[in-house]
Protein backbone atom coordinates (compact mmCIF):
# COMPACT_ATOMS: atom_id res chain seq x y z
CA UNK A 1 0.00 0.00 0.00
CA UNK A 2 1.21 3.50 -0.71
CA UNK A 3 1.46 6.14 1.95
CA UNK A 4 -1.67 7.78 2.24
CA UNK A 5 -5.20 10.61 8.36
CA UNK A 6 -6.86 8.91 10.09
CA UNK A 7 -8.95 9.86 9.86
CA UNK A 8 -11.00 8.57 10.12
CA UNK A 9 -13.78 9.14 7.82
CA UNK A 10 -16.28 11.49 9.35
CA UNK A 11 -19.40 10.48 11.16
CA UNK A 12 -22.15 12.22 9.18
CA UNK A 13 -24.67 11.77 11.98
CA UNK A 14 -27.32 13.59 13.94
CA UNK A 15 -26.80 13.32 17.72
CA UNK A 16 -29.15 10.70 19.09
CA UNK A 17 -29.58 12.02 22.59
CA UNK A 18 -29.26 15.79 22.44
CA UNK A 19 -32.48 16.27 24.35
CA UNK A 20 -31.33 14.08 27.23
CA UNK A 21 -28.72 16.59 28.43
CA UNK A 22 -29.24 19.96 30.09
CA UNK A 23 -29.53 23.00 27.79
CA UNK A 24 -26.16 24.08 26.43
CA UNK A 25 -24.60 26.44 23.93
CA UNK A 26 -23.83 23.32 21.89
CA UNK A 27 -27.54 23.06 21.06
CA UNK A 28 -26.55 25.32 18.18
CA UNK A 29 -24.71 22.36 16.69
CA UNK A 30 -28.03 20.59 16.17
CA UNK A 31 -29.32 23.51 14.13
CA UNK A 32 -26.12 23.67 12.09
CA UNK A 33 -26.17 19.90 11.56
CA UNK A 34 -29.62 20.12 10.01
CA UNK A 35 -28.03 21.76 6.97
CA UNK A 36 -25.88 18.70 6.26
CA UNK A 37 -26.78 15.58 4.32
CA UNK A 38 -27.84 12.65 6.50
CA UNK A 39 -25.68 9.53 6.15
CA UNK A 40 -27.00 7.69 9.20
CA UNK A 41 -28.02 4.60 7.24
CA UNK A 42 -24.44 3.98 6.12
CA UNK A 43 -23.35 3.17 9.67
CA UNK A 44 -25.99 0.49 10.19
CA UNK A 45 -24.33 -1.88 7.72
CA UNK A 46 -22.17 -4.73 8.99
CA UNK A 47 -19.26 -3.88 6.68
CA UNK A 48 -17.87 -0.59 5.31
CA UNK A 49 -18.85 -1.22 1.66
CA UNK A 50 -21.77 1.26 1.50
CA UNK A 51 -19.90 3.94 3.45
CA UNK A 52 -16.84 3.69 1.21
CA UNK A 53 -18.89 3.84 -1.96
CA UNK A 54 -20.84 6.90 -0.84
CA UNK A 55 -17.78 8.83 0.31
CA UNK A 56 -15.83 7.96 -2.84
CA UNK A 57 -18.68 9.35 -4.95
CA UNK A 58 -18.42 12.61 -2.98
CA UNK A 59 -14.64 12.79 -3.52
CA UNK A 60 -13.92 12.47 0.20
CA UNK A 61 -10.34 13.59 0.78
CA UNK A 62 -9.78 14.94 4.27
CA UNK A 63 -7.99 11.72 5.17
CA UNK A 64 -4.92 12.61 3.15
CA UNK A 65 -5.08 16.30 4.03
CA UNK A 66 -5.40 15.82 7.79
CA UNK A 67 -3.09 12.84 8.21
CA UNK A 68 0.17 14.85 8.35
CA UNK A 69 -1.19 16.95 11.23
CA UNK A 70 -2.14 13.86 13.19
CA UNK A 71 1.25 12.32 12.54
CA UNK A 72 2.93 15.46 13.84
CA UNK A 73 1.23 14.92 17.20
CA UNK A 74 2.21 11.23 17.20
CA UNK A 75 5.83 12.14 16.49
CA UNK A 76 5.86 14.83 19.18
CA UNK A 77 4.65 12.36 21.78
CA UNK A 78 7.20 9.78 20.67
CA UNK A 79 10.07 12.28 20.62
CA UNK A 80 9.33 13.75 24.05
CA UNK A 81 8.20 10.60 25.87
CA UNK A 82 10.38 7.94 24.26
CA UNK A 83 9.56 4.28 23.91
CA UNK A 84 8.57 3.97 27.57
CA UNK A 85 5.21 5.61 26.86
CA UNK A 86 3.61 4.20 23.69
CA UNK A 87 1.09 6.24 21.74
CA UNK A 88 -2.50 5.17 22.31
CA UNK A 89 -5.05 7.27 20.47
CA UNK A 90 -8.74 7.81 21.08
CA UNK A 91 -10.48 8.11 17.71
CA UNK A 92 -13.65 10.09 18.39
CA UNK A 93 -16.32 9.08 15.87
CA UNK A 94 -14.22 6.19 14.57
CA UNK A 95 -16.98 4.50 12.55
CA UNK A 96 -15.42 1.44 10.87
CA UNK A 97 -11.88 2.17 12.10
CA UNK A 98 -10.70 3.69 8.85
CA UNK A 99 -8.86 6.44 10.71
CA UNK A 100 -6.79 3.92 12.60
CA UNK A 101 -6.09 2.03 9.36
CA UNK A 102 -4.83 5.07 7.49
CA UNK A 103 -2.75 6.42 10.37
CA UNK A 104 -1.23 3.12 11.48
CA UNK A 105 -0.78 1.42 8.12
CA UNK A 106 -0.23 4.46 5.89
CA UNK A 107 -2.86 3.63 3.32
CA UNK A 108 -4.92 6.28 1.57
CA UNK A 109 -8.68 6.53 1.64
CA UNK A 110 -8.69 5.80 -2.09
CA UNK A 111 -6.85 2.53 -1.52
CA UNK A 112 -9.30 1.54 1.19
CA UNK A 113 -12.26 2.38 -1.03
CA UNK A 114 -10.77 0.36 -3.90
CA UNK A 115 -10.22 -2.63 -1.61
CA UNK A 116 -13.82 -2.65 -0.39
CA UNK A 117 -15.15 -2.03 -3.90
CA UNK A 118 -13.35 -4.87 -5.61
CA UNK A 119 -11.61 -7.28 -3.25
CA UNK A 120 -13.37 -7.45 0.12
CA UNK A 121 -16.23 -9.99 0.30
CA UNK A 122 -19.59 -8.63 1.36
CA UNK A 123 -20.31 -11.39 3.87
CA UNK A 124 -19.26 -10.31 7.35
CA UNK A 125 -16.86 -13.08 8.38
CA UNK A 126 -14.98 -13.30 5.08
CA UNK A 127 -14.80 -9.49 4.90
CA UNK A 128 -13.25 -9.26 8.36
CA UNK A 129 -10.72 -11.98 7.53
CA UNK A 130 -9.81 -10.41 4.17
CA UNK A 131 -9.36 -7.00 5.77
CA UNK A 132 -7.04 -8.43 8.43
CA UNK A 133 -4.89 -10.19 5.85
CA UNK A 134 -4.76 -7.16 3.56
CA UNK A 135 -3.57 -4.85 6.31
CA UNK A 136 -1.18 -7.33 7.86
CA UNK A 137 0.52 -7.91 4.50
CA UNK A 138 2.28 -4.58 5.02
CA UNK A 139 4.15 -3.85 8.28
CA UNK A 140 2.57 -0.99 10.28
CA UNK A 141 4.10 2.40 9.52
CA UNK A 142 3.25 3.64 13.00
CA UNK A 143 3.46 1.68 16.22
CA UNK A 144 0.36 2.80 18.06
CA UNK A 145 -2.78 1.43 19.67
CA UNK A 146 -6.22 2.72 18.76
CA UNK A 147 -9.35 3.02 20.86
CA UNK A 148 -12.55 3.81 18.97
CA UNK A 149 -15.47 5.80 20.35
CA UNK A 150 -18.73 5.67 18.43
CA UNK A 151 -22.46 5.06 18.83
CA UNK A 152 -22.72 2.58 15.94
CA UNK A 153 -22.50 -1.00 17.20
CA UNK A 154 -22.07 -2.51 13.69
CA UNK A 155 -19.23 -0.14 12.76
CA UNK A 156 -17.40 -0.71 16.04
CA UNK A 157 -17.84 -4.46 15.80
CA UNK A 158 -16.22 -4.51 12.38
CA UNK A 159 -13.36 -2.23 13.46
CA UNK A 160 -12.63 -4.39 16.49
CA UNK A 161 -12.98 -7.76 14.75
CA UNK A 162 -10.79 -6.62 11.84
CA UNK A 163 -8.25 -5.51 14.47
CA UNK A 164 -8.25 -1.94 13.25
CA UNK A 165 -8.87 -0.84 16.83
CA UNK A 166 -7.93 -2.53 20.07
CA UNK A 167 -10.59 -0.96 22.30
CA UNK A 168 -14.20 -0.22 21.35
CA UNK A 169 -16.36 2.24 23.30
CA UNK A 170 -19.96 2.03 22.09
CA UNK A 171 -21.22 5.05 23.98
CA UNK A 172 -23.12 8.28 23.50
CA UNK A 173 -21.84 10.73 26.08
CA UNK A 174 -23.99 13.53 24.71
CA UNK A 175 -26.72 12.48 27.11
CA UNK A 176 -26.64 11.36 30.72
CA UNK A 177 -24.30 8.37 30.29
CA UNK A 178 -21.00 8.42 32.14
CA UNK A 179 -17.95 6.27 31.28
CA UNK A 180 -18.13 2.81 32.81
CA UNK A 181 -15.17 1.40 34.72
CA UNK A 182 -14.00 -0.48 31.61
CA UNK A 183 -14.41 2.59 29.39
CA UNK A 184 -12.54 4.74 31.90
CA UNK A 185 -9.66 2.27 31.86
CA UNK A 186 -9.33 2.58 28.09
CA UNK A 187 -9.56 6.38 28.25
CA UNK A 188 -6.91 6.61 30.97
CA UNK A 189 -4.49 4.87 28.64
CA UNK A 190 -5.00 7.31 25.74
CA UNK A 191 -2.42 10.07 25.41
CA UNK A 192 -3.74 11.28 22.05
CA UNK A 193 -7.29 12.19 21.00
CA UNK A 194 -8.15 12.72 17.33
CA UNK A 195 -11.20 13.39 15.21
CA UNK A 196 -11.70 14.21 11.55
CA UNK A 197 -15.37 14.94 11.28
CA UNK A 198 -17.10 14.03 14.53
CA UNK A 199 -16.84 17.41 16.26
CA UNK A 200 -20.19 19.08 15.81
CA UNK A 201 -21.98 15.81 16.42
CA UNK A 202 -19.81 15.23 19.48
CA UNK A 203 -19.91 18.40 21.58
CA UNK A 204 -18.59 19.75 24.86
CA UNK A 205 -21.10 17.54 26.65
CA UNK A 206 -18.96 14.53 25.78
CA UNK A 207 -15.62 16.23 26.32
CA UNK A 208 -16.55 17.26 29.85
CA UNK A 209 -16.60 13.50 30.56
CA UNK A 210 -13.58 12.52 28.48
CA UNK A 211 -10.98 15.14 29.38
CA UNK A 212 -10.65 14.33 33.12
CA UNK A 213 -9.75 10.73 32.20
CA UNK A 214 -7.56 11.03 29.13
CA UNK A 215 -3.92 10.13 29.63
CA UNK A 216 -4.03 9.52 33.36
CA UNK A 217 -2.07 6.27 32.94
CA UNK A 218 0.46 7.80 30.54
CA UNK A 219 2.34 10.33 32.69
CA UNK A 220 5.05 11.05 30.12
CA UNK A 221 6.67 14.44 29.71
CA UNK A 222 4.14 15.46 27.05
CA UNK A 223 0.49 14.54 26.72
CA UNK A 224 -2.30 14.01 26.40
CA UNK A 225 -2.62 15.93 23.14
CA UNK A 226 -5.53 16.48 20.75
CA UNK A 227 -5.80 17.32 17.05
CA UNK A 228 -9.15 17.84 15.34
CA UNK A 229 -10.47 18.85 11.96
CA UNK A 230 -13.66 20.83 12.57
CA UNK A 231 -15.95 22.04 9.79
CA UNK A 232 -16.00 25.82 9.50
CA UNK A 233 -19.78 25.85 9.78
CA UNK A 234 -19.64 24.88 13.48
CA UNK A 235 -19.47 27.43 16.31
CA UNK A 236 -16.75 26.23 18.72
CA UNK A 237 -17.21 28.76 21.54
CA UNK A 238 -18.76 26.29 24.00
CA UNK A 239 -16.19 23.63 23.12
CA UNK A 240 -13.29 26.02 23.73
CA UNK A 241 -14.79 26.88 27.11
CA UNK A 242 -15.07 23.21 27.98
CA UNK A 243 -11.39 22.56 27.30
CA UNK A 244 -10.43 25.65 29.31
CA UNK A 245 -12.49 24.37 32.25
CA UNK A 246 -10.25 21.30 32.32
CA UNK A 247 -6.95 23.15 32.03
CA UNK A 248 -6.56 22.66 28.29
CA UNK A 249 -6.28 25.14 25.43
CA UNK A 250 -8.19 24.52 22.19
CA UNK A 251 -7.08 26.82 19.38
CA UNK A 252 -7.39 26.92 15.61
CA UNK A 253 -4.34 26.92 13.36
CA UNK A 254 -4.64 30.26 11.49
CA UNK A 255 -5.23 30.16 7.77
CA UNK A 256 -5.29 26.35 7.42
CA UNK A 257 -8.42 24.94 5.77
CA UNK A 258 -8.80 21.39 4.50
CA UNK A 259 -11.34 20.18 1.92
CA UNK A 260 -13.47 17.39 3.35
CA UNK A 261 -15.79 16.33 0.51
CA UNK A 262 -18.06 17.74 -2.13
CA UNK A 263 -21.59 18.80 -1.22
CA UNK A 264 -24.03 15.93 -1.54
CA UNK A 265 -26.56 18.06 -3.41
CA UNK A 266 -27.80 21.60 -3.96
CA UNK A 267 -29.90 21.53 -0.80
CA UNK A 268 -26.88 20.76 1.36
CA UNK A 269 -24.85 23.44 -0.40
CA UNK A 270 -27.51 26.10 0.10
CA UNK A 271 -28.08 25.11 3.72
CA UNK A 272 -24.40 25.25 4.66
CA UNK A 273 -23.80 28.52 2.81
CA UNK A 274 -26.74 29.95 4.78
CA UNK A 275 -25.20 28.80 8.07
CA UNK A 276 -21.87 30.39 7.12
CA UNK A 277 -23.58 33.68 6.24
CA UNK A 278 -25.39 33.67 9.59
CA UNK A 279 -21.99 33.29 11.30
CA UNK A 280 -20.49 36.10 9.16
CA UNK A 281 -18.02 33.70 7.52
CA UNK A 282 -17.01 34.33 3.92
CA UNK A 283 -17.27 31.15 1.78
CA UNK A 284 -15.36 32.68 -1.16
CA UNK A 285 -12.64 30.35 -2.36
CA UNK A 286 -13.79 27.68 0.09
CA UNK A 287 -17.37 26.42 0.41
CA UNK A 288 -18.45 28.56 -2.53
CA UNK A 289 -16.37 26.23 -4.74
CA UNK A 290 -18.65 23.31 -3.91
CA UNK A 291 -16.76 21.72 -1.01
CA UNK A 292 -17.10 21.38 2.75
CA UNK A 293 -14.02 22.84 4.46
CA UNK A 294 -12.58 22.21 7.92
CA UNK A 295 -10.06 24.02 10.08
CA UNK A 296 -7.26 22.32 12.02
CA UNK A 297 -7.43 22.65 15.80
CA UNK A 298 -4.79 21.92 18.45
CA UNK A 299 -5.75 20.87 21.98
CA UNK A 300 -3.43 20.28 24.91
CA UNK A 301 -2.97 21.09 28.58
CA UNK A 302 -1.55 24.60 28.93
CA UNK A 303 2.02 23.41 29.53
CA UNK A 304 2.20 21.50 26.25
CA UNK A 305 0.02 23.58 23.96
CA UNK A 306 2.82 25.69 22.46
CA UNK A 307 4.85 22.61 21.49
CA UNK A 308 1.88 21.05 19.73
CA UNK A 309 1.01 24.24 17.86
CA UNK A 310 4.64 24.55 16.73
CA UNK A 311 4.58 20.99 15.38
CA UNK A 312 1.33 21.60 13.49
CA UNK A 313 2.60 24.90 12.07
CA UNK A 314 5.61 23.08 10.66
CA UNK A 315 3.25 20.80 8.77
CA UNK A 316 1.25 23.77 7.48
CA UNK A 317 4.39 25.56 6.31
CA UNK A 318 5.54 22.46 4.45
CA UNK A 319 2.24 22.44 2.54
CA UNK A 320 2.74 25.92 1.09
Amino acid sequence: MATGLPFLPPRERTPSSVNAAPPSDSDRFADENSAKADFDALYAAETPHAYMRAMLELDYRISERARPFFLAAVELLRARNGAAWPVQMLDVGCSYGVGAATLKYGCSFGELAEFFAGRAPRAYGPCVEATRKWLEATPPRQELRAVGLDTSAPALRFARDARLIQGALESDFEGDAEPTADEAAWLRGCNLVLSSGAIGYVTERSFHKLLPLLGRDHPGEVGPLGVFSILRMFDTQALEGCFADHGWRLTQLPGVYLPQRRFADAAERDGILSVLRERDLDPSGLEATGWLYAGVWAAAPDAHHAALVSALRSVAEART
